[in-house]
């Protein structure tokens, strides 16, 4: 057989390949929160006719649930975490796509085709996978949420560690928070509505490390104004402190960043980029990341600049802008503000230093 033959039967999307192996292929985003992507927006992705829709780094962060079948009841989900480079359009570079379906499509051809070989093909895939290049860890917070969404996504039940969680956030006197699980915390952030009320009522009461954490799983979650509003109170109340617990600020801006309550969460924002929290670099980083939308807000934008620039080292600030410039709808708004010629020195020199060859 030609090399030519060889390429023609190798599948030409991963959903096509993944399909051949008796798995069904979700796909989720992990950059800034965690998200399903709905199958026509990864198929066009796939096929380099758009971007990615949430760039993050330059790269697409994506978690692959495949799912056996219907039928195929002797496999399990496999999940993988693959780190996609992007060009400067935010589109795939297609040679890799290319290179790593060959690779799958190498591992599988043996088996594909075949009936009930699911665990077989799993180990086949994990294989082509590690020697791919393209997988990577997610930090432990996002890769508790990925399955907890995961499982609500396959109608499967919540962790073990869901019931503790939930008897925890009803009463926080129930158990220490420290027997905790973290993917216990993330099946109940991902199911908050069913504990809304509780949240409500006890989140005054809160253990600091229990909230840091619960706060770092609703960010992927559209929490309304009723559970926006306490989280954005706690923050403030230790904001008034002589030693404010600035990692509890950070959490809760994470917290709130997929929040409907918009105009509540940029009131906030606007309020911490006017303190002297404003010269944390968490802080700065959790609004560069997560809060990245509000920033098209040219108020919040001139703000989170001037503080960038002033208290951080050109490295953090080169790193955050270029991520930023990267996507569409917020580059011109921020170029905007850096090129205004009423700029702060500080907004100036920063500006200056990343235009320079070795800045970018």
């Amino acid at each position: 057989m030609t090399q030519h033959q060889d390429n023609a039967d190798i599948p030409s999307t991963l959903n096509q390949l993944i399909s051949a192996a008796n798995f069904r292929l979700h796909w989720f985003d992990l950059g800034r929160r965690v998200r399903a992507i709905a199958p026509e927006t990864a198929a066009a992705f796939e096929a380099g006719e758009t971007p990615w829709p949430h760039p993050y780094l330059r790269h697409a962060w994506c978690g692959l649930l495949l799912s056996p079948k219907a039928g195929e009841s002797d496999g399990a989900p496999v999940v993988w975490f693959l780190r996609l480079p992007l060009d400067e359009q935010g589109k795939l570079l297609l040679p890799i796509r290319d290179r790593f379906l060959r690779q799958l499509h190498a591992a599988l051809t043996p088996i594909v085709g075949a009936a009930g070989n699911n665990a077989d093909s799993s180990s086949r895939l994990q294989r082509a996978l590690d020697e791919s290049g393209l997988i990577y860890t997610p930090p432990d917070d996002r890769r508790a949420v990925f399955h907890a969404k995961a499982a609500q996504l396959l109608k499967h039940p919540a962790s073990s560690h869901y019931a503790a969680a939930k008897s925890f956030a009803e009463d926080p006197k129930a158990l220490p928070w420290q027997q905790l699980a973290l993917q216990g915390i993330a099946d109940l952030a991902v199911r908050w509505p069913e504990s809304k009320r509780a949240f409500i009522r006890n989140l005054a009461e809160y253990p600091a490390p229990f909230l840091i954490s619960l706060c770092q799983c609703l960010e992927s979650e559209a929490i309304d104004h009723h559970l926006a509003e306490p989280l954005i109170r706690r923050a403030q109340q230790t904001l008034t402190d002589s030693e404010p617990d600035l990692n509890l600020v950070t959490a809760v801006i994470r917290g709130v960043s997929h929040s409907i309550a918009t105009g509540m969460r940029q009131q906030f924002l606007l309020q911490i980029l006017q303190s002297d929290a404003a010269t944390h670099g968490e802080i700065l980083a959790a609004i560069g990341s997560r809060c990245s939308d509000d920033l098209q807000v040219p108020e919040l934008a001139q703000l989170w600049l001037e503080n960038l620039s002033a208290s951080q080292p050109q490295q953090t600030f080169n790193l955050l802008l270029t991520d930023l410039l990267f996507i569409p709808q917020l580059r011109n708004g921020l170029l905007g503000v850096l090129r205004n010629p009423e700029r702060k020195e500080s907004v100036a020199r920063a500006f200056g230093e990343f235009l320079q060859p070795s800045g970018t």
